[in-house]
């Protein structure tokens, strides 16, 4: 029987994997408010080709970061957390010297591959420090502080990349994670006690074909807008099924696959997983589209956009610090389904707002959003966390992300393949006067904006819907604490 740390030791370890979720967050989302920067750094001015060269900076992070997640959780498992950790930590710290040490957005975008490697494996093996460092009524509790960690990481992201990145250029942000790093790996070796680890053979056959799934179809989903469906998404997403149908085929006939597929079996299990894709491409559309909103319509600079994104995301961690504690009290499916439905009567207002939409109005939407996002993250990640063993938690919870990462991913290539459409298609130029070119001019400037507007609108309203279907499976999870209590420990 396996006997847990002290509480002492138990909530100084939630510290440290608290404040390296909190980095890598962070990391992850400051480079959006850098792209015009870098790509003048390298380019020397903006041009489509320069703006899809740089798409791939984030593209790349994505990427690595979602292909790494289920494959590290699993060795974490088998290997030692700590050691994994600490070994995932200084791919991150490599990843950052090589992305300040760039000489082209190509390198940039490798290098930005690499980093999401180490920082992709925090989450999961900081999941599995807390399976085995509390009781399963405490974890729904310290999984809500977790996710608020890595929320509040998301919410300074862009602000902290901007205004690091002003007085001494983008390549500091990238430099600052070395000290910060290194700050991490002493914590851990200092304060984290260690687990004990199963001498399992790793299904490395299984894990290469899961992280070639993850990574053709992520690169089809991201490569639509350019590429085109018939030449580059439609095939990848065929060769991304024929890997899907082996990598099944592997998992089945293996005794200690990376997933478990009858993991899927459990309706908690499945149910927790669809209603965060459904999130993940809600949550993506309001990331990328309420600060453009800003841009397009008042010509904000990136520090203004994302001070309006902040009304938003600052109300993330409260939602889930709050979930986190409301799970043990009226179960899991409530606060889930709860929290969806303020996610979707926020993005519903969002989805009305107009040119001269007040300051107030855009608080008190994006605030009911930001609530509602939050509120449900614990519960769902706590559903998943109790319907595994404690051997694989960090698996097990790697799936859920990942289910999360591919809903924002299909969400990013739905932003850019019918958003441009409908634009496109709103913005008609047939009939204009076109020898008067005052008027012509004021006449294409209004009807880009209203273009603009309603393409926003429909994003927005499509963000409302998802979150409303996700109120479905929420409904469906049903954990029994108490009898999953007594199988773990």
């Amino acid at each position: 029987m396996f006997e847990r740390p002290s509480a002492r030791l138990a909530y100084t370890a939630l510290a440290v994997t608290c404040f390296a979720i909190f980095l890598a967050a962070l990391d992850q989302t400051a480079v959006s408010a850098l792209l015009p920067v870098i790509i003048e750094d390298f380019e020397g001015a903006f041009s489509p080709t320069s703006v899809e060269r740089a798409g791939w900076i984030i593209t790349a992070y994505l990427v690595g970061y979602t292909v790494v997640m289920p494959v590290m959780g699993r060795v974490s498992d088998l290997f030692g957390h700590r050691r994994v950790f600490n070994v995932s930590i200084l791919i991150f710290i490599l990843g950052s010297v090589l992305c300040a040490l760039s000489p082209s957005l190509y390198w940039l975008s490798a290098a930005r591959a690499l980093q999401a490697v180490g920082g992709g494996a925090i989450v999961p093996i900081a999941m599995g420090m807390v399976g085995y460092s509390f009781s399963l009524r405490q974890q729904a509790v310290v999984i809500g502080v977790l996710v608020a960690a890595g929320e509040a990481g998301g919410v300074l992201g862009p602000l902290y990349g901007a205004y690091l990145a002003e007085p001494f250029g983008w390549q500091a942000i990238f430099w600052v994670n070395i000290p910060l790093g290194l700050l991490v790996i002493a914590g851990v070796r200092l304060l984290v006690p260690r687990w004990p680890r199963r001498r399992v053979p790793i299904d490395w056959r299984g894990a290469l074909l899961l992280a070639l799934f993850l990574a053709v179809v992520t690169a089809g989903l991201s490569g639509q807008r350019t590429a085109g469906w018939y030449g580059f998404v439609l095939p990848m997403l065929g060769a991304g099924l024929v890997l899907l149908a082996a990598f099944i085929w592997v998992e089945q006939r293996q005794e200690h696959p990376v997933i478990r597929l009858s993991l899927f079996r459990n309706i908690s299990f499945s149910a927790a997983n669809i209603a965060n894709v459904l999130e993940g491409v809600a949550m993506i559309t309001a990331l990328v589209q309420v600060p453009f909103f800003a841009y397009t319509t008042v010509a904000a600079t990136p520090i203004e956009g994302g001070l309006l994104l902040v009304r938003m995301t600052v109300m993330i961690p409260l939602g889930a610090l709050l979930g986190g504690f409301l799970v043990n009290r009226i179960g899991h499916r409530y606060v889930a389904a709860g929290g969806f439905v303020l996610a979707a009567t926020g993005m519903y207002l969002v989805s009305r707002w107009r040119l001269d939409v007040s300051g107030v109005a855009q608080t008190r939407d994006l605030m009911i959003a930001g609530f509602g996002f939050g509120l449900n993250s614990p519960a769902l990640a706590a559903a998943v966390v109790a319907t595994v063993s404690r051997t694989r938690l960090a698996a097990s919870f790697a799936i859920h992300i990942v289910a999360k990462v591919t809903g924002m991913m299909v969400g990013l290539a739905f932003l850019g393949g019918w958003g441009i459409y409908r634009f496109e298609s709103e913005l008609s130029l047939a009939g204009l006067p076109l020898l008067d070119w005052d008027r012509l001019t004021a006449i294409v400037e209004q009807r880009s904006m209203d273009a603009i507007l309603l393409v926003l609108n429909r994003f927005f309203l499509v963000a409302a819907i998802c979150c409303a279907l996700a109120v479905i499976p929420s409904l469906f999870i049903n954990v029994r604490r108490d009898a999953a209590e007594v199988e773990e420990t």
